[in-house]
């Protein structure tokens, strides 16, 4: 079963606060270096005091940026800059974005969810049903996010999960309420429009705790928040708000869920060799040439669209490759314990015959990877300028980037339900759901 519940979210009190666009922020993953400053800047209520307040040299064990974001919070409440609901309620969230220039819209409802540990096998009897992950995580992240809860005891930044509703009775319920005024109403640096709307009618609270009763959820964005939860629940057994976490759950049905793809840039490689990759690739890939990134890109679309295993590769010779496998049984071998599903996969395909096959780069080595940087991989979001900063990047101080088609929704359903993991970062949920409407306190 999911079980989900309705709260009385704390948000911020506008009279009190100032304008709402200086007060929320994206996730904390992606606010780094000077973003954390410019946000800081907006107001002393942003929210990047609390989810990534920097630590300082004279940092103590009982003074430090965890506590100092305690002491934020605590002040914020006190002060009414933050105030709860008065009634439980979901909370309906809609994103108005643009990919390539075409308008889509993305909705969902932030509730909590009931933590469990992640399902390991189908139920002998009934549905099918639980929470499942769908890609691997990078262990050194997950402390970080702990440290935070353990000092403040409370959710800030939401966990986006995805469920099926394919006849779309919850949509129903959440498209009736948007035809109200939104409680808030921002519009971000990147002119992505975020909208959030109460549903406090009873009926309406209870119908949505029925309709997802006997749903599943996959985890599309926070599998370390989530473990995060977890770990926190188990510290604090005696406490029954620990044992719910805040979500946002968007249908696999809704028209503006996508997903974009995440490059590889590879670097530290003591012996790489261009001539000898390219050797290895030419066994197990067509591989086309061209003058230009679009024309590979181009190719590699069109490949996607015929169901065929393409990826694009550049190493500071002037020249872009096209590499397309030519027989996906290859994987049978590499991966001979897993799924059909998970072999098909164009991140597994790339993550085991050339990273690890070819250049040597296997999990432990993986590990060392972020998105910030560092160690042998480093994971690049396919959004703006990607391209031509991967390609600076390897001229700069990289080897190769290669260049992903984005992982398909039904994959990424198929793969969590034989309760297998895709490799980290398989898939870049486009837009990041924000930090700061809703806030679940736990104490």
């Amino acid at each position: 079963m999911v079980r989900v519940k309705p709260f009385k979210a704390y948000r911020y009190n506008e009279a009190k606060a100032g304008e709402l666009s200086r007060l929320v922020t994206p996730p904390y993953d992606i606010i780094k270096g000077d973003k954390i400053d410019e946000l800081q800047s907006l107001s002393d209520y942003n929210m990047a005091w609390i989810i990534k307040n920097k630590s300082e040299e004279n940092d103590t064990p009982s003074s430090n940026q965890y506590t100092r974001a305690r002491n934020h919070f605590n002040k914020w409440i006190n002060e009414g800059i933050l105030t709860p609901d008065e009634k439980e309620s979901f909370y309906v969230y809609g994103q108005d974005f643009e990919i390539k220039g075409k308008p889509l819209f993305r909705f969902g409802f932030i509730g909590l969810i009931e933590l469990e540990e992640f399902a390991t096998r189908a139920p002998s009897v009934s549905i099918f049903d639980g929470v499942l992950q769908h890609e691997e995580t990078l262990p050194k992240d997950i402390e970080d996010r702990l440290s935070l809860c353990r000092s403040c005891m409370a959710n800030f930044g939401q966990i986006f999960v995805i469920y099926p509703d394919h006849e779309r009775q919850v949509d129903a319920i959440l498209e009736k309420h948007m035809k109200d005024n939104p409680v808030g109403d921002v519009v971000d640096y990147d002119g992505i429009r975020h909208r959030l709307w109460r549903i406090d009618n009873e009926d309406d609270l209870k119908e949505i705790v029925r309709l997802m009763d006997d749903k599943f959820v996959i985890i599309a964005d926070g599998h370390h928040r989530y473990k995060t939860a977890l770990a926190l629940s188990k510290e604090h057994p005696e406490l029954e708000t620990a044992r719910y976490r805040m979500l946002t759950f968007v249908n696999i049905s809704n028209p503006g869920l996508v997903v974009l793809p995440t490059h590889r840039l590879v670097q530290n490689l003591e012996d790489f060799s261009k001539d000898k990759l390219l050797e290895d690739i030419n066994k197990y890939f067509d591989v086309d040439i061209f003058e230009s990134s679009e024309s590979m890109f181009e190719l590699m679309e069109n490949k996607f669209r015929k169901g065929k295993h393409s990826f694009g590769l550049y190493m500071d010779n002037g020249k872009f490759y096209a590499l397309t496998l030519k027989e996906v049984s290859v994987m049978d071998e590499l991966l001979p314990n897993k799924s059909i599903e998970l072999r098909g996969l164009d991140v597994a395909i790339l993550h085991t015959l050339v990273l690890d096959k070819m250049l040597g780069i296997d999990k432990k080595k993986l590990e060392q990877g972020t998105m910030k940087g560092g160690g042998y991989v480093v994971y690049i979001k396919g959004i703006g300028d990607a391209v031509k900063e991967s390609i600076k990047s390897v001229q700069n101080d990289g080897q190769a980037v290669f260049f992903m088609n984005p992982t398909r929704i039904n994959e990424v359903e198929a793969v969590s339900k034989n309760f297998e993991c895709m490799p980290q970062k398989s898939t870049f949920f486009q837009p990041k759901v924000w930090t700061g409407f809703t806030i679940n306190k736990l104490e």
